[in-house]
């Protein structure tokens, strides 16, 4: 599907009293929800927001979020959403950074003064004083959202992306994956990951409906939900505390950990289908698909993408392919190349993507080579792991060697240590088991989204 005019506006003329938003008790049609961005949008011109200007929001999850994600779009501006759980040093250096034009965060937020959001102008969700015609015109070709990439092994960067690539990407997901204009699709995930912003263009795309509610309402809402975005975890609890017969899910995408496929099956039993791929920020989210099943691999190429393997990485291009890196406040091409090298490991077997590692995780021991990501898939078998990161520590005899930083469903004691140094005995070569077992610090627990090996490699380079 090609848009000729902004999507809610689209689907306000096709489908005007279907809903197309809820939260908290509330609905929206398409036709009033068209009716309430253009309000807003024109409130934020009135507070002097113009095209092409960046507006940086702080904030999690909420309906003000949403309706500010849209505004921005409809008055021609970009939207930078960021975590609002960084540190106070870590939000000062991407604003630096970004150098937004705007700020938006809630009115209870600690640290606006410190991180130097208050210095900024910030503006207000506000209906227009004198309404007004937003004199900007659908262009989905324009830069629109910048998303920070995870940073997982360096500094964040600031991935800037179009209507038009997120758009293509919600499409060549929906190819395969079933998502019709009566589903609904829980904003499981947060805004400022590029996967949460993809659930937003697979509803604008869809022209169905989306439900935000706060993530410590998370398995009520997905008890009225068809579609949602979730870990593994997640769905186990799901699975464990709730009716079954009287879930509404149908589809899940998984993705953040390994996936057991004693999961999917229940799932299964309980008439929810379960997904899984592999994805990057650049690419738009998701670049390889399947149902899940209990092959290790993510599937193969979704439409709109093409992925080949150079000496063994991974490398990507199509239409939902970012524009590039935003820097000095202009958007830089990725590379001078048409394919975007991804860093990523990978190996084609059974017509089946399958990674392995990146290229710069690897590390060396007793010189051989140490791919964490093989380690971790191994520890992530083992029932009482639900999280595994495996990092070098400098040592005398070898140059390095793995520990594993671990979340456990039970208390990581000595007894459990043991265990899994006894599991992994059986299971790994000398040099690949870990030397030490430690419990993922709750401060860098992430909630689905994925966690950053830097900030795991500067707490592990704390401890004694």
């Amino acid at each position: 599907m090609t848009f000729s005019t902004w999507p809610w506006q689209y689907w306000a003329k096709e489908r005007p009293s279907a809903v197309a938003l809820s939260f908290a008790g509330q609905q929206f049609s398409w036709a009033e929800l068209a009716e309430r961005v253009d309000e807003y949008a024109q409130g934020l011109v009135e507070q002097g927001l113009k095209r092409d200007q960046l507006v940086a929001v702080v904030a999690p999850n909420s309906a003000s979020v949403i309706w500010l994600l849209l505004a921005v779009l409809r008055v021609g501006a970009r939207y930078v959403g960021l975590n609002p759980r960084l540190s106070q040093q870590e939000l000062t250096s991407q604003l630096a950074q970004l150098e937004p034009d705007f700020v938006w965060y809630p009115a209870k937020n600690n640290c606006a003064d410190q991180c130097g959001l208050a210095l900024l102008p910030r503006l207000q969700l506000l209906p227009p004083q004198s309404p007004r015609m937003v004199p900007v015109t659908w262009q989905a070709t324009r830069a629109a959202t910048l998303t920070m990439t995870s940073g997982s092994t360096g500094q964040p960067k600031a991935v800037v992306h179009s209507a038009q690539s997120h758009l293509a990407s919600a499409a060549g997901l929906l190819n395969w994956m079933a998502f019709e204009a009566d589903d609904s699709w829980l904003l499981s995930l947060p805004l400022f990951h590029i996967s949460g912003m993809a659930i937003v263009w697979r509803w604008l795309y869809r022209g169905a409906q989306m439900v935000v509610e706060p993530p410590q309402e998370l398995e009520v809402a997905l008890s009225k939900v068809t579609h949602a975005s979730l870990v593994p975890t997640q769905l186990q609890r799901l699975l464990d505390n709730s009716d079954i017969a009287g879930l509404s899910l149908k589809r899940v995408l998984l993705g953040g950990a390994m996936i057991p496929v004693s999961l999917t099956e229940r799932a299964k039993q309980a008439g929810v289908e379960c997904w899984c791929g592999y994805g990057m920020t650049e690419m738009g989210s998701t670049v390889t698909a399947k149902l899940a099943d209990s092959s290790a691999g993510v599937g193969a190429v979704l439409p709109n993408r093409e992925l080949v393997l150079k000496e063994g990485e991974v490398l990507v291009k199509g239409k939902t392919l970012g524009m590039g890196y935003y820097r000095n406040r202009m958007v830089f091409p990725f590379s001078d190349q048409d394919w975007f090298a991804t860093k990523d490991l990978a190996i084609w077997q059974d017509e089946e993507l399958f990674i392995l590692g990146r290229k710069d995780n690897m590390f060396i021991s007793g010189g051989e080579n140490i791919q964490p990501e093989e380690i971790e898939k191994v520890l992530l078998s083992h029932p009482k792991v639900q999280q595994a990161f495996v990092l070098p520590v400098d040592d005398t005899d070898y140059g390095q060697c793995p520990v594993a930083i671990v979340e456990t469903t039970n208390e990581l004691v000595a007894s459990l240590q043991d265990e899994l140094a006894a599991f992994m005995k059986r299971q790994v070569m000398g040099l690949r088991r870990p030397v030490k077992y430690l419990a993922l610090p709750s401060h860098l627990s992430s909630g689905g989204v994925k966690i950053s090996r830097k900030q795991l490699a500067d707490w592990l380079a704390g401890q004694k």
